[in-house]
């Protein structure tokens, strides 16, 4: 096979390589709108940064692929061999999705008290405009915002955008405690409530039922058990052929320690003493029929089961069991839903309270080892991860994408020079250059477009803030903000251009592919 026919079958090879990774990169990118757009659960981040990862790590592959290509070709002893260029390739993808790992992580361990803090509120937020439950004024005033594209994009990068926002707290006033109660709500249902309910009754009444059978006390009971105790204690010492008054002296330690075992006399008891026997025959008789002790809840016998429930020391067992602030008082049944109802909040109430009182807690309460540190970390990663998964995943697609049209311009170049085994400079030079042109140019169009999101006064606002140049700012530090918020403008428009096509891509070609993520389109309630 000559040269040309080689480069050519090498052209195209790289041309559909390229076209499947873009079709799972853009697949991606769609997916990665939807979680943002879903209240995604830690879970859902994790499987994100796998795929993000992954897909990353192939999108350097191709690209070491396509030189180690080239190499291979050029050389007269075809070096290096097809094996060493699939073991490179898995290499660098396994770097670079380790490094970008490290990256991410590297990204959240830094973080301060106080990045956690407000990023465990900005997810509270984002949460609320996911459901419909908080309103962000100079934003696009559409309450379908969310559900379309670039509404999606911007809720992709909202907490990155509202991290630097000083008046987050004030703007999650009101709203709070109502969307705290629908997590609390969705975490845990009323039928799954009602159903916690009845097993915390069924314990109950298993405990009712043991202490049912405890006996009232009754004066002939108790000397019906006097008599019996006494009578089997005589009959013991027959067996020996003795009485209680002729016990032998080495054997009266022995006699003591066995009736000890069912009677509590004292140790320095006579075994001929019949009265101080039977008094300690009422002690253990008056004990069992005195009741049970329920934390410090002294219940007497002979209550019913409803009589039972209410006693405060079951009652606190039950708050405690159904998560119900005190004062609440639990039913052995209820007749109605309303009713029931009225439980179910009560406990929805104290969930509110405790979590509002995490969310108001002060940056000290988000620092290493303290309370709140975990969840504050893991508000961080869900912070941080989307947004850069969607630069990373924009970066890869735009850059392949130019990649494409230079593999298809070289291929075109090449076929219009019928006479040429390989390009000569200046056709590389053009096929460079369009390489080149393409990412420019997408990037240029996505820098100075606009949506109706990026229009708003609150984006541009948020924008300025991550922008904004401090007292004591390098060159560099200026150069860095610039290029940040340029590149989270980029990212608000390509997404929500982008998406209608790369939704049809995930669902069409790629079969509905999931990407780790289950829940679709919809937000949870």
């Amino acid at each position: 096979m000559t040269m040309r026919a080689l480069q050519l079958k090498q052209l195209v090879f790289l041309i559909l390589l390229t076209l499947v990774y873009l079709c799972f990169e853009l697949g991606f990118n769609a997916r990665l709108l939807d979680v943002v757009g879903g209240n995604a659960s830690p879970a859902d981040v994790e499987h994100l940064e796998v795929y993000g990862r992954t897909l990353s790590g192939v999108a350097a592959a191709l690209v070491l692929l396509q030189v180690l290509l080239r190499r291979r070709l050029r050389s007269q002893a075809r070096r290096p061999s097809l094996l060493r260029i699939a073991f490179g390739c898995l290499l660098v993808a396994a770097a670079v999705f380790g490094a970008i790992k490290i990256f991410v992580d590297v990204l959240v361990a830094t973080r301060d008290a106080e990045f956690r803090r407000v990023a465990y509120n900005t997810i509270l937020l984002q949460r609320s405009l996911v459901n419909g439950q908080a309103e962000l004024d100079g934003l696009v005033d559409d309450k379908l915002l969310f559900a379309q594209p670039e509404g999606k994009a911007f809720l992709a990068l909202f907490p990155f955008l509202a991290l630097s926002n000083e008046t987050l707290d004030e703007r999650m006033k009101g709203v709070k405690d109502q969307v705290i109660g629908n997590i609390v709500r969705s975490s845990k249902s009323g039928q799954q409530y009602y159903e916690d309910y009845l097993e915390a009754i069924k314990r109950t009444h298993t405990s009712w039922q043991k202490y049912a059978r405890i006996p009232s006390a009754s004066n002939d009971d108790l000397q019906r058990e006097q008599d019996k105790a006494w009578d089997d204690y005589l009959a013991s010492l027959r067996k020996h052929g003795w009485t209680p008054y002729t016990v032998p002296g080495y054997r009266r330690a022995a006699v003591v320690k066995k009736v000890r075992q069912k009677v509590p006399v004292s140790s320095r008891w006579d075994p001929s003493d019949e009265v101080a026997f039977r008094e300690a025959v009422e002690q253990r008789y008056r004990k069992s029929v005195s009741g049970i002790v329920v934390g410090r809840d002294r219940i007497p016998p002979g209550l019913s089961f409803a009589q039972f429930v209410l006693r405060p020391g079951v009652q606190a067992q039950l708050r405690e069991a159904l998560a119900l602030p005190s004062g609440v008082t639990v039913a052995h049944a209820y007749g109605s839903a309303a009713e029931f109802k009225r439980l179910y909040e009560a406990m929805v109430g104290k969930a509110v309270r405790d979590k509002r009182a995490s969310y108001d807690s002060e940056a000290a309460q988000f620092e290493h080892g303290a309370r709140l540190f975990e969840d504050g970390n893991e508000a961080a990663r869900a912070a941080i991860v989307p947004p850069v998964a969607l630069a990373f995943s924009l970066l890869g697609a735009i850059g392949h994408f130019s990649k494409l049209l230079y593999l298809v311009a070289t291929l075109v170049l090449l076929l219009r020079a019928p006479g040429q085994d390989t390009l000569g400079r200046r056709s590389a030079w053009i096929a460079t250059s369009v390489l080149l042109a393409a990412f420019a140019g997408v990037w240029a169009v996505l820098t100075f477009a606009d949506n109706r999101v990026t229009r708003s006064e609150l984006f541009a606002q948020m924008l300025d803030q991550v922008r904004a140049v401090e007292e004591g700012d390098t060159g560099w530090t200026r150069v860095r903000k610039a290029m940040i918020g340029n590149l989270t403008h980029v990212v608000a428009v390509g997404q929500g251009y982008s998406y209608p096509v790369n939704e049809a891509i995930r669902v069409n070609l790629l079969q509905d592919l999931k990407y780790g993520y289950e829940n679709g389109n919809e937000a949870q309630p």
